[in-house]
């Protein structure tokens, strides 16, 4: 079996100094580095012949993006049962794409888009690092990120206005525009963004927002629009989304309002692209 690895580091705010009493600003583990797709390390059609399940595989992925739209039913492929060639030459043929996922809620889930957008391997592990099961899901987002997130979320942020932590000063504002929109905002809404890079803020601000937000279960790491941060907090669709330069140093930091933020997911034109460029790969094998 080739497994689908999501190294997981923790990030400091990096823009912010430290305050006088050494409070800083905590983050919940963020996927960092992600392997890219290698053509070179695509095998020729006589080396996979006989690799006839795999094949089934790659068939059912090249009809299901046929035509596949973004409210359509989502197609969830098992390859739990492939051994272990079929499954290295599916995740040869996948590859790696612009995003990952961890998710935490439960059942420990790995998912990996696939460099063909909109195409994603899911992955769930018990708590002995056994793979329990083993997907490939065509949607803009898998299922899991879109309707788990926030399960248990609050919806409202509630806090002891008589009893703030020091230096606390614009929290309370922000505060109340999000209990606003979680309590008003609906899918098919357009999203909500509260951006710290234009407010003045202390570090003891953060500080209290990160908290009483709380972490949620899901962390995503997007690189389609540089290196984008993605975590759900544990209030009703809230999402902390953080995007880095190159150096790795924070140079947008905002709060999102919506079901799931649009830069970790696959658009229509990004899909209709993937089901062109598979249907050509699929022809190097002499696909029927």
């Amino acid at each position: 079996m080739t497994d689908i690895h999501i190294p997981i580091t923790s990030i400091g705010v990096g823009s912010q100094p430290e305050s006088e009493d050494g409070q800083t600003l905590e983050f919940i583990p963020m996927p960092h580095e992600m392997t890219v797709f290698d053509v070179s390390g695509m095998p020729e059609p006589e080396d996979v012949a006989m690799l006839v399940e795999g094949m089934k595989v790659l068939r059912l992925v090249r009809d299901a993006l046929k035509g596949f739209k973004l409210n359509d039913e989502l197609t969830m492929i098992d390859i739990t049962d492939l051994d272990e060639n079929n499954r290295s030459w599916v995740n040869t043929m996948l590859g790696h794409g612009e995003v990952s996922v961890i998710y935490q809620g439960g059942m420990r889930t790995e998912i990996q888009e696939s460099v063909f957008a909109g195409v994603w391997r899911i992955v769930y592990w018990d708590a002995n690092g056994a793979m329990v099961k083993d997907f490939v899901e065509i949607a803009d987002i898998p299922e899991i990120v879109r309707n788990s997130s926030f399960v248990k979320a609050k919806t409202k942020l509630e806090y002891d206005e008589n009893n703030m932590p020091e230096r606390v000063m614009n929290a309370p504002a922000i505060i109340t525009e999000l209990n606003d929109k979680v309590a008003t905002w609906k899918e098919g809404d357009e999203p909500h963004v509260i951006n710290f890079s234009l407010l003045p803020q202390t570090e003891e601000d953060l500080v209290f927002l990160d908290q009483l937000l709380g972490s949620g279960p899901v962390v995503i790491l997007s690189r389609g629009y540089g290196n984008c941060r993605i975590a759900c907090t544990e209030t009703k669709n809230v999402w902390w989304v953080k995007y880095f330069n190159s150096d790795d140093k924070l140079i947008l930091d905002t709060l999102e309002v919506s079901v799931v933020p649009e830069v970790a997911c696959a658009s229509q034109e990004d899909i209709d692209d993937s089901a062109d460029r598979f249907a050509e790969v699929m022809e190097m094998y002499a696909d029927e």
